[in-house]
């Protein structure tokens, strides 16, 4: 299996259902809260809108962002949760996946004559 076709593979059980769309959504509205905070506002106390994507692509994201900590930018961490959003919505599309092979068929045989 070629590089390229198992891309297209990962890619399909990321965006392939509702379920991680849905998921890929709400991480993406929410780290795209944090930038706008980051960026825009300057809050006179600590914020929670970081908290929130964090523990939304747990746990992949907390080694990420401490093994690169040592950047001084925030790059590692919405590196981190872009690298834990996709991981989770493979393992989510791989989910929806199974329960859907493992649901008995609707449909009902032919009467016999």
């Amino acid at each position: 299996m070629t590089f390229l076709r198992r891309s297209r593979a990962m890619l399909a059980l990321a965006v392939g259902n509702w379920l991680s769309r849905g998921y890929l959504a709400v991480v993406g509205l929410t780290a795209g809260y944090a930038i706008f905070e980051d960026v825009y506002l300057d809050p006179a106390d600590a914020s929670m809108s970081y908290v929130v994507p964090m523990l939304l692509t747990a746990p992949l994201n907390w080694p990420f962002t401490i093994a690169f900590g040592w950047i001084p930018t925030d790059a590692p961490f919405y590196l981190g949760i872009a690298l834990g959003a996709v991981v989770n919505a493979v393992v989510l599309g791989a989910i929806v996946r199974a329960v859907r092979r493992r649901r008995p068929s609707t449909a009902r045989p032919a009467p016999s004559a």
